[in-house]
């Protein structure tokens, strides 16, 4: 679940030194520092992982891979050196996985005392370190609710949405939907977290339905459950069925269809796919009704045009004298009586 805390995590660091630390912990260079375990901390709410059965599991797999190979030397943890009071410190801030591995290992028997360490530079700032959760993260990849909180946490410096997509390496629309997620009622994001739903279809469904997504992700699920599926997709999301828009579009299909085959380009079409044209056209060519569903389809298509005439209609109204040149772009309506035409003489 996710703690409200790592979204609104706000720390801050004051640069230390880097040599005199490892000089001061008996910390050793081999092209890496090795830092001994036991001096290497966490900052609180730091980490955007969600700690859910899978965080569980995985953290399971690397301890029982380092009882039995060691902590991969190609594998550094990242980390940040701090001043906190007179007193210098070292913060994780990439690897946090492998530290909590290591020290799982370390319980259950492992002989581990150093883990190697690429300390960040003294000029890096918190939004370096935020951006860098994402784009130096070479492990179990984040998920994009874990993605969704660095983005909000990156919104807290002032970071506009398109600098956010800049950094991070995605598009603007990508952390656009991120940041609507994790601002989501918390009842959207637990079906996020859970399973039930994937983040773009969560996405997808605030983005039309706002207020209302999560009734109508429940609804989903629900149709979803009832085909015996456990997740949420798109086609669980359709507000027609098939058969019934299927229905509302055929005449215009059948209209279409008529139109490629009318087509010059029709015959470079394959041989295989035009004798299915053919059939399928052959099919519907001489049932009842068809011309009553093209005309109404042709009426469909004048909707438009008719539509924009009456929106004119009051410009009608004023009145002219009797003889009086009329300037306009609009054709005056024809009198009922027939046609007349008006002769303009040149003076």
């Amino acid at each position: 679940m996710i703690d409200p805390k790592q979204v609104e995590f706000d720390g801050k660091l004051v640069p230390g030194g880097a040599k005199s630390f490892m000089k001061d912990t008996g910390s050793s260079s081999r092209d890496l520092w090795q830092v001994d375990v036991d001096v290497v901390k966490v900052l609180p709410n730091f980490n955007v992982r969600i700690k859910d059965d899978k965080y569980v599991e995985h953290i399971r797999r690397l301890a029982d891979s380092m009882k039995e190979e060691g902590f991969y030397q190609d594998k550094p943890l990242a980390g940040y050196v701090a001043k906190e009071g007179q007193e210098q410190v070292i913060y994780i801030t990439d690897g946090h996985c492998r530290l909590e591995a290591v020290r799982l290992a370390i319980k259950e028997g492992a002989e581990i005392v150093k883990v190697p360490v690429v300390v960040a530079s003294a000029g890096s700032s918190m939004e370096d370190l935020t951006v860098a959760l994402v784009r130096a993260n070479d492990g179990k990849p984040l998920t994009p609710l874990e993605i969704a909180i660095v983005c909000r946490r990156l919104t807290k410096f002032n970071w506009e949405v398109k600098e956010i997509a800049r950094r991070l390496g995605f598009s603007q629309n990508y952390v656009e939907g991120l940041l609507l997620l994790i601002g989501a009622p918390q009842e959207v994001r637990a079906m996020v977290e859970s399973g039930e739903v994937s983040a773009s279809t969560a996405i997808g469904i605030l983005r039309s339905d706002g207020d209302k997504a999560y009734e109508k992700l429940q609804e989903g699920l629900e149709k979803a459950k009832a085909k015996g599926k456990d997740k949420v997709t798109k086609k669980h999301m359709a507000t027609g069925g098939f058969k019934k828009e299927v229905k509302k579009v055929a005449p215009r299909l059948f209209v279409t269809l008529r139109e490629v085959r009318n087509d010059p380009g029709y015959k470079s079409i394959g041989e295989g796919l035009r004798e299915k044209l053919e059939q399928l056209l052959s099919r519907l060519d001489g049932l009842d009704g068809i011309d009553e569903a093209i005309a109404a389809t042709d009426e469909t298509k004048k909707v438009k045009p008719a539509a924009k005439k009456s929106k004119a209609a009051p410009a009608k109204k004023s009145k002219q004298k009797v003889g009086a040149p009329e300037v306009s772009e609009r054709a005056a309506p024809a009198p009922k009586r027939g046609p007349m035409r008006v002769v303009v003489k040149a003076k």
